[in-house]
């Protein structure tokens, strides 16, 4: 089962073939044996047998299809969003998909019917929001408008984690100018005046010869590398957009260390300790509408292709 996004809604719009069934199936709850999911899916199905023996197509298509049908099991859709799941089936095809729609139907033709999907997708989609700071790292699963906190292995709980100073030297500038720390609260300050070890006012970040911004700049790196690292492993398989919370310069190492394909563009470049929760939920969600409107933009033109190409079900829409 793959949840709905628009690469895969366009995937299916552009599907060609002799026939194409598109079954969408409420699973009702149910307890023990899960026998009122055995009991829907055991419908649909028979519904979807009459709609292919009634359709005008190729014997050898209509063998497949209904074989791929035969084969779709209570494990292929137990577990949908809402308990809804839509199923598309083409001879050389079977997709189970998680998605939220209002009806509950069965539509056989030359495409698959999409139309049910367009409301799942102007509505803002289940997404993770990775907030990170030096101080801390951690991921939230953002479902119906609440923040629930995921257990991430292999992610460093904080810089300190990383880190390869010493106390002492996590005394100095470390807390300064350089830090990517709470806004205004420099704890380091300038060094005074100096001799031969450095111009008047500027700090001096050597010690024993050697400039430790440079350990600090590395040791950011690692921790912003290993965070995303231990993030995309978590959502690896599922589709998941992922909303980037930090300040500008952790917010940059991170993105510049990853490809997940679903990371949201924009982010929220604001250090996480300047939000509530409640901001935080919403920030993430306004860049993640932002993008829906465009994916929504872009997956139309040809989620319309699919839709009043000559066979009934489509042109009813």
């Amino acid at each position: 089962m793959q949840k709905l996004n628009p690469s895969l809604l366009r995937d299916l719009a552009t599907s060609d073939a002799p026939l194409c069934v598109s079954l969408y199936m409420e699973m009702p709850a149910g307890g023990g044996e899960h026998d009122h999911i055995r009991i829907a899916l055991k419908n649909a199905k028979s519904d979807a047998m009459k709609a292919i023996a009634a359709a005008d197509a190729d014997t050898a298509a209509v063998s497949a299809v209904e074989q791929r049908l035969q084969d779709l099991n209570y494990n292929d859709v137990a577990g949908g969003s809402d308990r809804r799941v839509a199923v598309f089936i083409a001879p050389d095809l079977t997709q189970v998909v998680d998605a939220r729609f209002t009806e509950t139907s069965v539509h056989v033709g030359a495409r698959f019917r999409l139309a049910p999907l367009l409301a799942d997708l102007a509505q803002t989609p289940d997404h993770a929001v990775l907030v990170a700071s030096r101080d801390r790292a951690c991921l939230y699963r953002a479902v119906g408008g609440a923040l629930t906190e995921q257990d991430v292995a292999d992610m460093p709980a904080s810089l300190t984690d990383v880190s390869k100073y010493t106390d002492q030297q996590e005394k100095g500038n470390i807390h300064g100018r350089e830090d990517s720390g709470i806004p205004a609260s420099y704890r380091g300050g300038l060094m005074g005046p100096s001799g031969p070890t450095g111009p008047s006012g500027v700090p001096h970040h050597s010690m024993g010869g050697h400039d430790w911004r440079e350990d600090h700049e590395e040791d950011m790196r690692s921790y912003a590398n290993l965070v995303i690292n231990a993030v995309q492993k978590h959502l690896n398989g599922t589709n998941t957009p992922l909303v980037l919370v930090a300040d500008e310069r952790l917010h940059g190492m991170i993105r510049s260390s990853t490809e997940y394909p679903f990371l949201v563009e924009d982010g929220v470049t604001q250090h996480p300790h300047t939000l509530n929760q409640d901001q935080l939920r919403d920030l993430a969600a306004a860049c993640l509408r932002r993008k829906v409107e465009e994916w929504r933009a872009a997956a139309w033109d040809k989620v319309a292709m699919s839709l009043g190409r000559g066979d009934n079900e489509a042109s009813a829409d």
